[in-house]
């Protein structure tokens, strides 16, 4: 596995960040993740109509400079962004043995998603482990390794402001909510914006985008495998 500095991000699930979807049911203290991993089922199949038309979580800079747009549906998940000044699209699908299988549109397999029993593995499609990601009631780690070392944490201060800690010590930045506005801010450690999100998807996955020693890719589906695991 190659080198890499170690993240690992916490949140916690039991105090009031959550998901909002307009008409959608849920309470709007229900926890901003749910299950540890997903069950192996097939993909959802194609529909027609509004019901096609896939969700859109756009972030951007604050001089409105798109970073990227997640457009989530049942199990699958499209991600747009850019890099190297190219358009990037990604693609990811679940499939009957429980992975999701995340394809670039115009490319090939670009990594695979491996449920566990406490969280997610996301690997090379050769099933090189690239991150590990672990879930509980309070954190989510994100790490390179099995042991989580020297890890990230995204940790919860009040109902509307996640901190991201190094060591669980150092400051690296906030996300805060602004459920009044529909609105989610990441700041560095000065409270300076650096994303925002006019959204109410209020979720700890912002939060990996203060992690730059993640590859854009990488990021962008862990950002994503974790705003599917928020039901």
């Amino acid at each position: 596995m190659r080198s890499r500095t170690v993240v690992a991000i916490a949140a916690t699930s039991l105090i009031g960040v959550c998901l909002l979807l307009p008409a959608c049911g849920r309470e709007e203290n229900a926890p901003i993740f749910g299950e540890s991993s997903q069950p192996a089922q097939a993909a959802v199949p194609e529909t027609s109509g509004a019901a096609a038309e896939a969700e859109k979580i756009k972030i951007k800079t604050p001089d409105e400079l798109t970073v990227v747009v997640f457009k989530p549906r049942g199990e699958e998940v499209k991600i747009e962004f850019q890099e190297d000044g190219r358009e990037r699209v990604l693609r990811g699908k679940l499939k009957e043995s429980g992975k999701r299988k995340y394809d670039e549109e115009g490319g090939g397999l670009v990594a695979e998603v491996k449920p566990g029993e406490s969280g997610f593995k996301v690997r090379t499609p050769g099933g090189e482990l690239l991150w590990k990601v672990k879930l509980s009631a309070e954190k989510i780690k994100i790490s390179d390794n099995e042991e989580n070392r020297n890890p990230f944490v995204l940790r919860l201060s009040g109902e509307d402001r996640v901190k991201i800690l190094l060591n669980d010590s150092t400051d690296v930045g906030r996300v805060k909510f602004y459920r009044d506005r529909g609105k989610v801010k990441i700041k560095d450690p000065a409270d300076t914006t650096l994303y925002e999100s006019n959204t109410e998807r209020y979720s700890a996955m912002y939060g990996v985008l203060l992690m730059p020693e993640i590859p854009a890719a990488e990021r962008y589906i862990v950002m994503a495998e974790l705003l599917l695991r928020q039901r």
